[in-house]
């Protein structure tokens, strides 16, 4: 077995250096920066993505009830973490469920709920076949989406759409 010698080691490396021109040398250099940018911009998003979620809120929908003709119903939401400010509502996979009452802008605190009243537009009664898709805003100003689908007692997860500036 050969035995490493380090200063064969450090004269070849010196003589590869020294036959090295410019060019070599900013090509070098370039993927050195784009590798040292890479690696600065994944882990601040990181960073980022855990401290949002330190401060999230956790939302939970209850106390959904369908009125006895089935044209209205309601459901409550629940904050079990921090500070939320609801800023849109969409049902999805119902056209003709509107929601009566305006959410942008209220804010719901920790243990606090909010009451959302559905009415449906036309001859069609409301069933549990639909999803509720909610977008709310942190007390950091970090953008969230969360899908609650009616006809499942448990929410979908929350999915950070955009950071805070």
């Amino acid at each position: 077995m050969e035995s490493f010698d380090v200063e064969a080691l450090f004269s070849d490396l010196t003589a590869y250096l020294s036959a090295t021109g410019p060019m070599e040398w900013s090509i070098g250099g370039g993927i050195a920066l784009l590798l040292l940018i890479a690696g600065a911009s994944t882990g601040g998003k990181r960073k980022r993505r855990k401290k949002a979620a330190a401060i999230a809120p956790k939302l939970a929908i209850g106390d959904f009830q369908v009125s006895p003709l089935g044209k209205d119903a309601y459901f409550k939401i629940y904050n079990h973490g921090n500070l939320a400010r609801l800023s849109q509502i969409i049902i999805k996979g119902k056209g003709h469920i509107q929601v009566k009452n305006a959410i942008a802008g209220h804010e719901i605190v920790t243990g606090d709920s909010y009451r959302i009243f559905l009415e449906t537009t036309g001859n069609r009664k409301i069933n549990t076949d639909f999803i509720v898709d909610l977008t709310y805003i942190d007390q950091a100003g970090n953008v969230y989406q969360q899908d609650f689908p009616m006809s499942k007692p448990k929410p979908q997860p929350a999915r950070l759409v955009k950071f805070a500036p």
